[in-house]
């Protein structure tokens, strides 16, 4: 289904203290989030569970 929503690019968002919880409202508000990041810690379990479900990892 197509929305007329912007695309939302965030990078290097994990240095923003509770940054999973505004990705989690985007896109509970439909919004199309890309992620991206160089950081480990944003593969962890507790992205995982704070996005919970709504998320597709990619490694390159």
């Amino acid at each position: 289904m197509y929305n007329n929503k912007p695309l939302i690019y965030l990078d290097e968002i994990q240095n923003v203290v509770g940054w999973e919880k505004f990705a989690r409202r985007l896109a509970d508000s439909k919004y199309k989030v890309f992620i991206t990041g160089s950081n480990v810690q944003m593969i962890g379990k507790e992205i995982h569970t704070t996005l919970g479900g709504r998320y597709v990892a990619m490694e390159i």
